[in-house]
C-alpha cells in the first residue's frame, strides 16, 4: 500500500511529520466537513500523465485551481500532451486511494511540481496515499524529499 511506503519514505529519511486520522475523504468538500481542523494549510494533489512520458503530481493550496497552461509550460511539454488522470488511473497507476492523494515521489517516472505561493508555507498538510490519513510536515522536508520544483501553475 502507498501509504506504507510513504510512511517508510519519511522515516528513513528523518523527516518528522505527524499522521492525522480521520474519517475517509475523497475531495476537498469531505475533508471541510469531516476533518475541518486539517483543512488549514492544506495541499491538493492533482494526478497528471504527460502522453507516453511521465507521471506529474501538482500540488496547491486546497481551494486554488491549476492553469493547466501553467503547469504543461513549467514542465516544458505542450498543453496537448498533458492529461488529468481520473480517480481510477490514479489508483491503478499509482496505487493512491481516492481522496488520499499525496505529492509524494515514490517512483522514478514521477515528478512532483508545487505552486510557487507554497516556498514560505511552514507546516502544512497533504495526502498520505490513504484517504484516511493526512500527512503534517515541513513544506521545506517535503520538497527536499520529493525532490520537487516550485513554479507557478494556478489561476
Amino acid at each position: 500500500m502507498v501509504y506504507d511506503e510513504v510512511v517508510d519514505l519519511l522515516s528513513r529519511s528523518n523527516i518528522r511529520f505527524r499522521i492525522h486520522e480521520h474519517r475517509a475523504v475523497r475531495t476537498i468538500k469531505d475533508a471541510e466537513e469531516r476533518a475541518p481542523d486539517l483543512v488549514e494549510n492544506l495541499l491538493k494533489t492533482v494526478a497528471f500523465r504527460v502522453k507516453d512520458s511521465i507521471w506529474v503530481l501538482a500540488a496547491v493550496r486546497c481551494r486554488d485551481r491549476i492553469d493547466y497552461s501553467k503547469l504543461s509550460k513549467a514542465l516544458g511539454v505542450n498543453r496537448r500532451l498533458l492529461f488529468s488522470l481520473s480517480p481510477e488511473d490514479v489508483s491503478t497507476e499509482l496505487g493512491f486511494e481516492i481522496g488520499g492523494v499525496g505529492p509524494i515521489r515514490l517512483r522514478e517516472d514521477v515528478r512532483v511540481i508545487f505552486d510557487d505561493k507554497l516556498k514560505d508555507a511552514g507546516m502544512i498538510r497533504c495526502g498520505s496515499g490513504s484517504n484516511t490519513h493526512t500527512l503534517e510536515l515541513d513544506f521545506a522536508d517535503l520538497l527536499r524529499i520529493t525532490e520537487g520544483i516550485t513554479r507557478p501553475i494556478t489561476r
